[in-house]
């Protein structure tokens, strides 16, 4: 596969930006280098058909063509002498080549898609494609022929992932394997459209272990986030888009007791985990007739007569979500999930606000000790500006309500010292000391100052 030569977009929050691409240098931003740039009118019309006259546009989304290179070939050069064309050799290879690509699961982002520093694929039309690696946007100079067979791509893509959209149902969500997220917004929304962005899940399974070999933090520190969960508590990860939250709650989640029953919900199927009970269950959004929503508090309510011991909650995403989360952590089942905020303290104003929302007129005080009875620790998660890999940024105990505040003491605090990742240790002492102790997690004996090797 050729390699591919990505350039970062202008962009205030890229980290690690090379001097050759800085502004005092003047370059210009580089895109992606592929063979093909776009084809003419001419060649795209010839694309088209020989694509129909191998059933490609009727075939089923998982078939695999097995028409030879030669008979590839033959059969362009047929459409191009039906047409009226008189193909030179460099355009009936340009045709072939998108034609074989237009055949792989993923046709022309194949290879964006096997690139393993590309966590998100984002097209916003037939000639705009970018992606993103460490949270920075880079440009790409890959393009579909035109507008027509960009809209066909994205229809055959939302079929492999189970669901499709249209005017009535513009936006739609679904998962090619279990490592692909598709999300789709119709073009009836959009400036241009459709919009397409694939979300790749780089892990199939993924441990503690690995984590420690990513770097994302001390193995203290994950020692500590492993003993928590396995002494049963709640652990909340925080963080932005694409800074890896759902790969740390599923890494946590493998930490959880073999015996326990584990119920997972999300709206589209991220977590996957190896143990021997658990069950997964999917939100659902209203059909074109407004019927057929099923919402997380009917997930979570069914739940409750499963016999779980954990739940494990996708993403917060609002206020129906939030309550029915912390009400069942409440209740006595512990938990892991998710949600969006750029730090552990604008999580719980986030909580707040959708418990406000979801139990108008309740006293702050109310809310916060839900808050305080159901959640033990927050862990904030980001990309370092300055390796730009994933690290642990904050690790939080939550404490009860006190003089009207939700007591939150500092565990663990990430900074960069010399570009050294560096891990400060504010406290040795914990809320949960009896429970970790019993897992041999001594606080302690923890130095004050915590480092990784790259």
């Amino acid at each position: 596969m050729q390699k591919i030569d990505l350039a970062l977009l202008d962009n205030p929050r890229s980290a690690a930006v090379p001097a050759a691409m800085s502004p005092q240098s003047g370059s210009k931003t580089r895109t992606v280098r592929t063979k093909h740039k776009g084809l003419t009118p001419a060649l795209a019309h010839i694309l088209e058909e020989v694509q129909r006259e191998i059933g490609y546009e009727q075939a089923d989304p998982n078939s695999q063509d097995e028409l030879s290179n030669a008979d590839l070939q033959e059969l362009i050069q047929r459409v191009a002498v039906r047409l009226g064309f008189e193909l030179a050799p460099i355009e009936r290879d340009e045709i072939l080549s998108l034609l074989e690509k237009s055949q792989r699961e993923f046709g022309i982002l194949q290879e964006l898609v096997d690139d393993p520093k590309t966590s998100d694929i984002i097209v916003t039309n037939y000639s705009k494609i970018t992606v993103q690696q460490s949270r920075s946007n880079l440009n790409t100079d890959l393009s579909f022929p035109n507008q027509q067979m960009y809209e066909a791509f994205v229809e055959k893509i939302l079929q492999k992932a189970g669901t499709t959209y249209s005017t009535a149902k513009p936006i739609a969500d679904g998962m090619v394997g279990s490592y692909a997220r598709i999300h789709a917004v119709h073009k009836c929304l959009c400036e241009s459209g459709p919009y397409l962005t694939i979300r790749l899940n780089r892990f199939p399974t993924v441990t503690v272990d690995d984590l420690l070999g990513f770097c994302l933090a001390p193995k203290e520190i994950l020692n500590y986030l492993q003993a928590m969960v396995k002494a049963g508590n709640t652990i909340l990860v925080v963080g932005e888009v694409g800074t890896g939250k759902t790969t740390l709650v599923r890494a946590l989640a493998s930490s959880m007791p073999a015996y326990e029953c584990i119920l997972v919900i999300e709206d589209t199927p991220e977590i996957i985990l190896e143990h021997p009970h658990v069950r997964y269950m999917y939100t659902r959004n209203e059909n074109t007739d407004g019927a057929g929503r099923v919402s997380p508090s009917e997930c979570i309510r069914a739940g409750m007569r499963m016999a779980m011991n954990r739940i494990i909650f996708g993403e917060m995403r609002d206020a129906e979500a939030a309550e029915s989360f912390i009400d069942v952590c409440a209740s006595g089942h512990p938990g892991l999930s998710t949600i969006h905020a750029r730090n552990a303290s604008e999580a719980i104003s986030r909580l707040e606000l959708f418990l406000g929302r979801a139990q108008k007129g309740v006293a702050r005080q109310v809310v916060y000790e839900q808050i305080a009875k159901s959640i033990q620790c927050i862990v904030f998660i980001d990309i370092c500006r300055d390796t730009g890999k994933r690290r642990i940024y904050e690790v939080k105990e939550i404490g009860p309500v006190a003089e009207g505040v939700i007591r939150q003491r500092e565990m663990f605090k990430y900074v960069a010292v010399d570009g050294r990742p560096t891990w400060k240790v504010p406290n040795r002492t914990s809320a949960h000391r009896e429970e970790l102790e019993k897992q041999e997690v001594f606080l302690n004996q923890i130095p004050s100052v915590l480092q990784t090797r790259e």
